[in-house]
């Protein structure tokens, strides 16, 4: 963080800007800080991107941090937090952007302060030097598998290397983006694909983590391309699995299937990845708040990549096949085959597991008496990162899809974006919990993950709204935490 006082503002970011933002059709950034002026009341706040004006969601937020360390001149430092999101729209040429805050104060006076630079790109940047592997033009669909490596075992990568090249449809290629693997792991990945012209492989220039080098994966599709497809490093897939997802498809923009979960020797842990939890693939508030598309388990057509590519920013713990599941059900329709097409191994080094992503849901009495007993910081984090995440979603969704996006679809966004700002949209998110009436239990609770923060939010807003100085006695704080602040349930 870092502060400065021009024109006698005070400024400071906890939540940083990208140094770089690849833009695509459009993309979105969340910009979380304070700013106050030392004795004069601030009336309007909002930030202003390459010159272009943007109100924020929310400006006079209590921060007892901000106040505690403005010493004896504390003035208007409680009430000084804001956050938003600022989009940015395509643009040709790259190069870096102004980005600052701009401040009404009472009496008419206008102030200003910069926050930095973001680098804007017009796409991603492609690895100097990779070519994919050519398809053959006479064999049928042409199929792009994306892989995404880091140290990866080397028995679990054989034998899914193998899986791959039994496949029952042929014209495949596969393209490998490797996250900065050790040289000896780097080496064994090398030597399982030398001598076969389909695979192609790209090191990362430096460790990106699963997110963003699934995108850098994705981003080595070929044009050439009908349809791409994700790989893990240690699954094994069934001959069928391609040929099959080819068939199901159809009109879709994403076909995915069930898996089997095994441990590393091949054992049978559950026959099915859906134990627990109600898949869905149709409706899209649900999707929204909490995935069910695999992304191993997916195909899909390649222009959905126009929409996906570039990634949102990583604010939270945001997942690579989430957001390629909304993108390709805000553009059309998903479709599902309910039978296991590959082995999914479960081993502690997976990102996310079968168990938690197939956790029971706990009743609301014991949602809320946690929160009670052990208030903390989860909800503000929950708030800035989580929540936050969500709304970057929802918002570079509504840049490049809200075009070819259904009315009830568009309406689900806004609702979604109307949680935080009035009683409709909270009263939606909190609703979509009665669902599980009727057996629809696809969020894993996600509604009240959010909904007690949102919550919490407002109330903080409401109780110091007439304070210039924190309270003993009640909940007074709307902090940033720190980005790696630990974030669960709420």
């Amino acid at each position: 963080m870092r502060e400065t006082v021009p024109e006698q503002l005070v400024v400071g970011l906890e939540i940083a800007l990208p140094g770089r933002l690849a833009l695509g059709r459009g993309n979105a950034m969340v910009i979380a800080g304070h700013c106050y002026h030392p004795s004069v009341r601030t009336r309007d706040l909002w930030l202003e991107v390459d010159g272009d004006r943007q109100p924020v969601d929310h400006h006079g937020l209590p921060r007892q941090d901000v106040f505690d360390r403005a010493g004896p001149k504390r003035g208007r430092a409680f009430k000084s937090g804001f956050v938003g999101i600022a989009t940015v729209s395509p643009r040709a040429r790259p190069g870096p952007v102004e980005v600052s805050v701009a401040v009404e104060l009472e009496g008419g006076r206008r102030a200003g302060a910069s926050l930095g630079s973001v680098t804007l790109e017009p796409a991603l940047a492609t690895p100097e030097g990779f070519t994919a592997p050519a398809f053959d033009p006479t064999a049928g669909p042409r199929v792009a598998i994306c892989m995404a490596t880091y140290n990866p075992p080397l028995d679990l990568l054989r034998r899914q290397l193998d899986s791959i090249r039994a496949q029952t449809h042929q014209n495949w290629i596969c393209v490998i983006s490797d996250d900065g693997s050790d040289p000896q792991a780097h080496a064994g990945l090398r030597k399982e694909i030398d001598g076969d012209g389909r695979f192609a492989l790209s090191p990362g220039p430096q460790r990106l983590g699963f997110y963003r080098n699934f995108e850098r994966a994705l981003s080595l599709a070929p044009a050439s391309a009908e349809f791409v497809t994700l790989c893990d490093q240690d699954d094994r897939w069934n001959p069928d699995k391609l040929e099959r997802l080819l068939e199901q498809i159809g009109g879709a923009q994403l076909a995915y299937s069930d898996a089997r979960v095994v441990t590393p020797d091949g054992e049978v842990v559950q026959p099915s990845y859906w134990t627990e939890r109600r898949n869905n693939y149709t409706n899209f508030g649900s999707l929204l708040l909490a995935n069910s598309v695999t992304g191993a388990a997916s195909l899909f057509r390649r222009e959905l990549l126009d929409d996906a590519l570039p990634f949102p920013p990583k604010l939270a713990n945001p997942f690579h096949d989430h957001w390629l599941a909304v993108v390709a059900l805000a553009r059309g329709e998903i479709t599902y085959i309910g039978e296991p097409l590959y082995d999914y191994v479960q081993h502690p080094g997976a990102v996310i597991g079968h168990s938690q992503a197939n956790r029971r849901p706990r009743p609301v009495r014991q949602h809320l008496m946690e929160r009670l007993r052990s208030p903390g910081d989860g909800s503000r984090a929950v708030y800035y990162y989580d929540w936050y995440q969500q709304l970057l979603f929802a918002e570079v969704l509504r840049q490049r899809c809200w075009e070819r996006m259904t009315p009830s679809k568009r309406r689900t966004l806004r609702r979604l974006r109307e949680a935080d700002r009035g009683l409709v949209g909270l009263t939606w998110l909190l609703g979509r919990r009665l669902r599980r009436l009727w057996g629809y239990n696809e969020t894993l609770d996600r509604e009240l993950f959010y909904a007690y923060a949102l919550v919490r939010r407002r109330a903080v807003s409401l109780w110091t709204l007439a304070r210039r100085r924190p309270s003993r006695r009640l909940p007074r704080d709307a902090s940033v935490p720190p980005a790696s602040g630990g974030r669960g349930r709420p």
